[in-house]
């Protein structure tokens, strides 16, 4: 026995050693730039985003700064920090980009139009659910969005009378999640009739961002996990039995418009099962993935690029000051409720919304794409079909090349570009760009309009300014996270504005 385990350990050695070469000198990535242990091993990596948490993005501005704007991150990946390059890699219709399997599965969430790995199977599933979020559709909501707001005023207004400091990121997490689930199925969520907004819900997805690392690399923990009892799963990790009881809630409510029901207005859930779709499309679990999805992403970025913009504006007594003059000319009152569109013309509230996107950054990890049947070319390069290739979101944001002082709130900067007939929006890449940009991304823009409009035209608030490091990106998890807990903006109402 001792001999074969011998063996077995020499023999496990020597194929090590032969992929390592291979993978060196005889892969058709071999010859571009990078770390000589990223090729060998997805261990590298692995280090950076398990060990020392979410830090892989850090390492690779590092890596850039050595080999250049072109490098090999992984055994199978190249990397490429170059803003106008990114519409390549995340290109429109005409060419084919499929998603890496890997990557999607550690959300399981492989029935929605997210995780379809190919193009040909992203198409059909996206074709199905587009016209529910286009930005007609969208305003045809706005309603329902405006009562949201109402139920999250009505906080602030008893948080300024009792001088109740009020956790704004709760708030606006707990306004997105109402929104997404009464749209996507029919109900609303309640969050923004809890006191404290019942967090429980938001605590689930961060936990599901926060593993995504140990998924990614441990596939199969995820699975055991999803195989136990709710019971067993609330012992192990009560964040993430939050999450499958919604996902358990969620799944009935499919069921039962599979089976015939019709609500009185008709939400896109309802919509995904009608008998007209195809049959395969009518899978209880595809459609709850379909819908986990939506109510997943409508809730926590949204939150926290909204998170991110009220603390710039009230730290900021310009900013503030100049943005309510602006909103003023089309909100003579407090409770004035222009449309979505209305907003959408005012040039100083849209920089402040595209500053606060450009500063929460969105999506933090980058989202390989695969060229199946075509050479993409870098400079010298040629990157070999079939290749993982990525950017990463934040180093385009954060480029001081097109946004100079990137880390300043400075919502002049779209009003400039604007009068100089420059398209700084196309480098506003938090949605990504091509085929697979965000579905909600027009849901999203109402969201950050309406509620940046409404909270300051009606409402002084006080944040400390060591919250600011509570905004920090520091940790990669999916979106971005400080060096330590979570996202934080606790706040008090000092006024109410006439």
């Amino acid at each position: 026995m001792a001999g074969l385990a011998a063996c077995a350990i020499i023999g496990g050695l020597v194929w090590l050693a032969i992929r390592s070469i291979y993978r060196l000198y005889f892969h058709p990535l071999s010859h571009f730039p990078g770390p000589k242990l990223a090729a060998i091993t997805s261990g590298y990596e692995c280090y950076f985003n398990v060990v020392k948490n979410g830090s892989f993005i850090w390492e690779l501005e590092r890596l850039h700064e050595i080999y250049g704007p072109i490098i090999r991150v992984t055994p199978r990946e190249i990397h490429i920090k170059d803003s106008d390059y990114y519409d390549e890699i995340y290109s429109g219709a005409a060419r084919k980009r499929n998603k890496d399997g890997p990557a999607v599965r550690q959300f399981d969430l492989d029935g929605s139009a997210f995780s379809a790995i190919t193009s040909e199977l992203h198409r059909e599933r996206r074709s199905a659910i587009n016209p529910f979020f286009s930005k007609q559709a969208i305003s045809q909501i706005e309603t329902d969005i405006k009562k949201s707001l109402d139920q999250f005023n009505q906080h602030l207004s008893r948080a300024y009378k009792t001088g109740r400091i009020v956790s704004l990121d709760a708030g606006f997490s707990a306004l997105t999640s109402d929104v997404i689930l009464q749209y996507a199925f029919g109900f609303n969520g309640g969050n923004l009739e809890q006191e404290d907004f019942n967090e429980h819900i938001r605590d689930g997805i961060i936990h599901l961002f926060t593993s995504g690392h140990i998924a990614y690399f441990f596939p199969v923990l995820p699975a055991i996990m999803s195989s136990l009892p709710i019971s067993w799963v609330r012992v192990i990790s009560p964040f993430a039995a939050v999450l499958a009881l919604q996902r358990d809630d969620l799944r009935q409510r499919v069921r039962k418009f599979l089976s015939g029901y019709r609500s009185d207005n008709g939400c896109v859930v309802e919509k995904l099962c009608s008998p007209a779709m195809p049959k395969h499309m009518l899978d209880v679990e595809r459609v709850t993935d379909e819908g986990h999805a939506m109510a997943i992403a409508g809730t926590e970025t949204t939150a926290r690029s909204l998170s991110v913009g009220a603390f710039h504006i009230y730290s900021n007594e310009r900013v503030k000051t100049k943005l309510r003059e602006e909103l003023r000319t089309i909100m003579p009152t407090p409770e004035s409720y222009p449309s979505w569109n209305e907003l959408e013309k005012l040039p100083y509230l849209s920089g402040t919304v595209y500053e606060s996107l450009r500063c929460s950054t969105g999506i933090s990890s980058r989202s390989p794409r695969i060229a199946p049947t075509e050479t993409l070319v870098y400079k010298d390069y040629q990157i070999p079909p079939g290749t993982l290739v990525s950017e990463t979101n934040f180093f385009v944001l954060n480029d001081p090349n097109i946004f100079p002082d990137p880390e300043v709130f400075e919502p002049e900067r779209w009003m400039r570009a604007t009068a100089k007939g420059e398209r700084l929006d196309r480098y506003l890449v938090n949605f990504s760009k091509g085929t697979r940009i965000c579905l909600g991304m027009n849901l999203a823009y109402a969201e950050l309009f309406m509620t940046i409009a409404t909270l300051v035209r009606r409402f002084d608030l006080e944040v400390d300014e060591n919250s600011k490091k509570q905004l920090m990106f520091a940790r990669d998890f999916g979106t971005p996270y400080p060096d330590e807990g979570v996202l934080s903006l606790p706040v008090k109402v000092t006024a109410s504005i006439d």
